[in-house]
């Protein structure tokens, strides 16, 4: 479990809206033959898989061993699915087997337990305490901490009580255990009925892409779903901001700063400006030392005396003006580094902004598809075009910012291949080289993905972080999953410049 859970985790199943515990399906609730036949559903299609693994034999070659890596992949996530359904079950009977304790007067030395927790302040037929007490065995059981062990519990719940069609691409290894647990946790506060289109959107996607975009993804739909409007929830969460640190190994340690995404962007700008602008070219240090040495200054000393300079470090905000238009009370804009924040907070950040720059969206996938032409060389438009619309290096899993990231051509240069928006997307330097020297293979698709193949034939997708809404990424056979229809009245029509006969049409 990663630091961030352990000092700011506000994961809670009871944010999550099922049934309470005691009166949740379980697979034995219709006697031996349903749970024969649901047992099965899983742990066969685990153990024929194993099977066919073992049968496989030792790879003779790389491909081979990839091979049988990625099959190893789909036993975590049939695994992962078991582990759910197991835990979910288990809890759901412990709690029935607490309420037949409580109430069955024979059980011996139930009084003195009572007692006992009387003396602890506790009620040990309440649902808190028996999970607390579960928690603590389902992690001496599978020897991993309670922290972790909620975390699997509550996805447990989410996935066999909130999200069937999840539990069920995670037992059949369409999808990995990270994403469907990204899929429960960002299905927090939301309705059963939001959850179950977030679970149309989101299922396509995780089917190839890599964890990291699923929690991206899901993390912009939850915003954009959740039926408290965002202003408030920014407000409330202001009030959990926080600095902590922990100690780490040989005399070091780790300063966590908690507090609104704009204000983190800002200071990280800054400290990555003054490390660029006072950069010696006598000086040993890596950039990661002069930006955290820069920050101790600043804190402890001061900033350098150095003169700056009279130009603000740049934070790039989108705001959807359609969006806005149709229902500014639920639009949110998108701070590049970091992803949708408060409409309200990217306000006030445009009130100091010394310029801006217009960006053109598709309304329906939120795709960047062109940008304001008033600069004077159209290779600068080009590149800012390419940065909102992409995000990120275009590699699967990588989120290399657009400042550690440069415009690559699809079709070289040297064959032929223009500069030009069809033809360029960003990669970092490293993804580069994997592209142009090491054999990698990418084919960019009609809706925006690209479908990556390594030397190995190991198949990847990914998508523009720009488009909220993938029409078909990589599922050829399968309908598109499509957000809400918003209705585009006269001044949603005017800010997209369509006339009368052009909107029908579009209709």
């Amino acid at each position: 479990m990663s630091k961030r859970e352990v000092f700011h985790s506000d994961d809670d199943p009871h944010r999550l809206h099922i049934t309470p515990p005691g009166s949740r399906e379980y697979t034995a609730r219709d006697g031996t033959w349903s749970a024969e036949i649901e047992s099965d559903r899983v742990f066969g299609t685990l153990l024929d898989t194993a099977t066919k693994l073992r049968d496989m034999g030792a790879p003779t070659t790389a491909a081979e061993g990839l091979s049988r890596l990625e099959t190893i992949g789909r036993l975590r996530s049939m695994i992962d699915a078991a582990e759910a359904m197991l835990l979910s079950d288990s809890f759901e009977l412990s709690i029935r087997e607490a309420e037949v304790q409580r109430t069955d007067p024979l059980i011996p030395d139930e009084l003195l337990r009572e007692k006992s927790a009387e003396c602890y302040g506790v009620n040990p037929s309440e649902e808190p305490t028996i999970r607390s007490s579960f928690v603590a065995e389902a992690a001496g059981a599978v020897r991993v901490s309670e922290r972790s062990m909620q975390t699997k519990l509550m996805t447990a719940e989410g996935l066999r009580s909130l999200c069937p069609d999840t539990f069920n691409a995670l037992a059949r290894a369409a999808i990995t255990g990270k994403s469907a647990q990204e899929i429960v946790r960002h299905a927090q506060d939301l309705l059963p009925e939001d959850v179950e289109q977030m679970e149309k959107v989101l299922l396509p996607i995780a089917h190839t892409a890599s964890d990291q975009t699923v929690s991206n993804r899901a993390r912009k739909m939850r915003d954009r779903l959740h039926p408290q409007p965002v202003e408030e929830r920014h407000e409330q969460v202001r009030e959990a901001r926080s600095v902590v640190w922990w100690p780490e190994d040989d005399g070091m340690a780790v300063l966590r700063a908690y507090m609104p995404a704009e204000d983190v962007l800002a200071i990280v700008n800054t400290i990555n400006w003054h490390a660029g602008a006072h950069r010696d070219p006598d000086d040993q240090r890596s950039d990661q030392q002069l930006r955290v040495d820069i920050l101790r200054d600043a804190l402890l000393d001061g900033w350098p005396e150095r003169a700056g300079t009279p130009l603000k470090p740049r934070v790039a905000i989108t705001i959807p003006a359609v969006e806005m238009l149709a229902d500014p009370k639920r639009t949110l804009a998108d701070l590049e580094g970091y992803g949708p924040i408060p409409l309200g907070a990217a306000l006030k950040l445009t009130e100091q902004a010394p310029s801006f720059l217009k960006v053109l969206t598709d309304p329906w996938t939120g795709a960047v598809i062109d940008v304001g032409r008033t600069r004077y060389r159209p290779p600068q438009a080009l590149r800012d075009l390419v940065r909102y619309r992409d995000q990120t290096c275009q590699f699967p899993g990588c989120n290399r910012l657009p400042e550690r990231s440069e415009i690559d051509h699809i079709d070289d240069w040297a064959k032929g291949g223009g500069t030009t928006r069809k033809n360029c997307r960003l990669l970092c330097k490293q993804h580069q080289m994997f592209k142009h020297a090491l054999g990698w293979q990418v084919v960019y698709l009609p809706d925006g993905s690209a479908e990556w193949r390594s030397p190995h034939e190991v198949v990847m997708f990914e998508v523009p972080g720009s488009i909220t809404t993938p029409q078909v990424f990589g599922q050829r056979d399968e309908p598109p999953a499509m957000l809400p229809v918003v209705k585009l009245d006269g001044r949603t029509r005017q800010a997209l410049g369509w006339h009368d006969g052009e909107a029908q049409e579009a209709g």
